[in-house]
């Protein structure tokens, strides 16, 4: 028997036997050739007509096969999952992993005490630039911001997110107002950095970004989705005054 199978099995099967109880138990039994097979061990209690145990009957079934295809089936479970929560086109997170992100995070700054921070980024004049180079480039312009974005995060459980269109959106547990503002600048940077022409922005004719940063502290907002409104203003206000540019709550 497997080493790590041995313990629980003996003393769940030596319990059971000893209480009367039918059981069965799943383990790894060592091969002539030193491998592993899955055995299936069925255990039936017979008794006697006063209801005392006469004997143990027992059955061994291989299911080896059976355990690979529910291996098979729970790894594709697995991938499946993942893929749930990751954005096709740019193969970053998408909404619904940044709200099951946020819901944690949110919990986790409260009972700490710590502050969480979130910026909402969005692609200035997107319309336009579709319109002028196509989709098939619009989307390698996506790509390319949600690319760009991810440098610019430092720490594990920072994530940056596509929020729906032309929008991202970055979660900074932990951040403080004045580390977000960085990470937000520092976004803008990179963007600038990657120089991607744009004959119809006025911005030096290249893709900018506008950006709401926002910081929440325990017992700021009532809930994320309040949090979250609050920052998506300060987003509109940038745009609205110029865009290329970084609105703070």
């Amino acid at each position: 028997m497997h080493p790590e199978d041995r313990d629980y099995v003996v003393n769940f099967c030596v319990a059971q036997s000893q209480a009367g109880v039918d059981h069965e138990a799943d383990y790894r039994a060592l091969t002539k050739d030193n491998g592993y097979v899955w055995i299936r061990d069925v255990v039936h209690v017979v008794r006697k007509p006063d209801g005392q145990v006469e004997a143990l009957i027992g059955f061994m079934f291989d299911i080896t096969e059976r355990k690979k295809t529910e291996e098979k089936l729970l790894a594709l479970q697995k991938e499946l999952e993942a893929l749930s929560f990751k954005d096709g086109l740019t193969n970053i997170a998408n909404r619904r992993r940044f709200n099951s992100a946020i819901e944690l995070e949110w919990d986790r700054a409260r009972k700490a005490g710590t502050p969480l921070s979130v910026l909402m980024l969005d692609i200035d004049f997107f319309k336009q630039y579709n319109d002028l180079y196509g989709h098939i480039q619009g989307d390698e312009c996506l790509i390319n911001i949600a690319q760009t974005l991810s440098l610019a995060l430092e720490n594990p459980r920072d994530l940056v997110a596509r929020f729906g269109g032309e929008e991202f959106i970055i979660l900074l547990p932990g951040a403080d107002a004045a580390t977000a503002l960085k990470v937000a600048e520092r976004c803008q940077r990179l963007i600038q950095k990657q120089a991607i022409a744009h004959a119809q922005s006025p911005h030096d004719q290249r893709v900018t970004l506008s950006i709401g940063v926002g910081t929440s502290t325990p017992g700021g907002y009532a809930k994320p989705a309040d949090f979250i409104d609050a920052v998506d203003q300060r987003l509109y206000a940038a745009k609205k005054n110029g865009r290329n540019r970084i609105e703070v709550v």
